[in-house]
């Protein structure tokens, strides 16, 4: 088996996926800008941990999922739900203006843990993997396996790694509340979520 692709694969697939603005991508650029880059390599670390189980769990669940039309079907109806309630969330939501203190007080946190809650809030990593292995194992590009599923995840990780730095490194001589990117970031997301709700009800639906 050519372990080379899973790993490519993961690399390919993490880029693509974290490259759309996100908020882990404004949050690892805030504090890279704010507080160093030692604070951003923690808060990295702690999106990692998260990143790295969802990648995993992702490719158990598309196993069980390729054998079942039904919870196909039913994750689907979720993911539609899941993303309805996103893209209404990211076109209400205003972003929050800090000021002196709240900068004083999130300095103090630590990076890391913040790392891990926000990419717990993100679940869009675990239906987009799950996507990419159900189509692995439909054109059987490899075999799904112990060491194929590390493979994926590692490359998924320094995929991860390498759209952080290539964000901290394009906004590097910008001003982060200057930044029209980091501005616009919930409407940004809004009409990503709201593309992905579209085509689920297409599916769904039509």
């Amino acid at each position: 088996m050519n372990y080379l692709l899973p790993f490519l694969t993961g690399i390919g697939a993490s880029i693509l996926g974290t490259l759309l603005p996100g908020i882990l991508n404004a949050t690892v650029v805030k504090i890279s800008k704010e507080e160093g880059m030692k604070n951003a390599y923690h808060f990295m670390l702690g999106t990692f941990v998260i990143i790295a189980l969802q990648t995993y769990l992702a490719v158990f669940f598309a196993k069980i999922i390729d054998r079942s039309v039904f919870i196909t079907n039913i994750l689907r109806e979720i993911g539609f739900v899941v993303f309805l309630i996103l893209t209404i969330y990211f076109f209400v939501a205003k972003p929050k203006k800090s000021d002196d203190n709240e900068v004083e007080i999130t300095q103090k946190r630590k990076r890391f843990t913040q790392g891990i809650l926000l990419a717990l809030i993100n679940v869009f990593p675990i239906f987009y993997y799950v996507f990419i292995t159900v189509t692995v194992l439909n054109r059987n590009l490899y075999k799904i396996n112990y060491i194929s599923n590390i493979l994926l995840t590692i490359g998924v990780l320094l995929g991860t790694f390498l759209t952080f730095m290539f964000y901290i490194n394009l906004f590097k001589k910008t001003v982060v509340e200057e930044s029209f990117v980091l501005q616009n970031i919930n409407k940004i997301m809004g009409c990503i979520t709201a593309v992905i709700t579209i085509f689920n009800f297409c599916k769904l639906f039509l």
